[in-house]
């Protein structure tokens, strides 16, 4: 079985500070140690050998195809764009529906700025996967990433049976997995409207949540249930696999992980 990539790499605004560090225009093209966020990821990513594709959602494909190290991976059709969309969602489903046309493996999602990323966190993901789920969703404790990063500022979703970060690292393995796009999509769309995602979510479900009475399983249950999908999440064991480059502080962080681990 082979997999193939979808790498989220669009526009955040002018208003994005972390692009601003460079003077770029996308959060994708800023270097730390000398080397770009998306190269870094795409290199992890091609030290996976049942990869054989990855597609970056961009909106200005030249600025990708400028950089030397990646113009031989567009030549040779490892790599290739398709346009990003005004929000994640939409550039997740047009990916999505994209790569689902001419690829018969599971698709696997992440970010441009996961520059953490390795070869050794993904396979970990990869190994994972059930054959029996629909998607499935990268996540690490809370506990675990500060223990070993107690400076990260990550956004958390506490539950009852612990605390656990995302890691912008998903598994689409069917094409059910159109269905849990569209809610995302959904929820996109309704945020401004507080009212209306609560009904999207279920007002119990968010009062469990909100009280802390709500565990992990019984929120994939109830999410899998309104949406007709089954999921699952994996548990990495690498903090560093909930750290991407939000903010400067994160920034700062992820610049210190890197040069003690080229260093070693």
């Amino acid at each position: 079985m082979t997999y193939s990539v979808l790498i989220l790499a669009g526009n955040r605004g002018p208003a994005c500070s972390v692009a601003a560090l460079d003077g770029v225009s996308h959060k994708a093209l800023l270097s730390i140690n000398g080397v770009t966020m998306i190269e870094r990821v795409i290199s992890a990513l091609r030290e996976v050998t049942i990869i054989e594709k990855v597609t970056i959602a961009i909106e200005t494909p030249e600025v990708l195809k400028s950089i030397p190290n990646l113009k031989p991976l567009f030549t040779n059709g490892y790599l290739e764009t398709i346009t990003a969309m005004p929000t994640p969602a939409q550039s997740v489903l047009n990916g999505f529906e994209a790569l689902s046309a001419g690829q018969n493996g599971p698709i696997l999602m992440t970010t441009a700025d996961n520059c953490l990323l390795t070869s050794e966190i993904v396979q970990h993901f990869i190994n994972s996967l059930n054959q029996d789920t629909d998607v499935t969703a990268a996540v690490a404790k809370t506990d675990l990433v500060l223990e070993a990063y107690p400076q990260a500022r990550r956004t958390r979703m506490s539950f009852s049976d612990g605390s656990q970060g995302g890691c912008n690292l998903f598994a689409f393995q069917t094409g059910k997995a159109r269905n849990i796009i569209n809610f995302w999509r959904l929820i996109e769309q309704n945020r401004k409207s507080p009212l209306t995602m609560l009904r999207q979510l279920g007002f119990w479900v968010v009062l469990r949540y909100l009280s802390n009475s709500l565990s992990i399983a019984q929120a994939l249950n109830k999410l899998g249930q309104r949406t007709g999908t089954k999921l699952a999440i994996t548990q990495m064991p690498f903090p560093e696999a909930a750290i991407d480059v939000d903010t400067i502080d994160d920034y700062k962080l992820v610049e210190s992980i890197l040069s003690k681990r080229e260093n070693k």
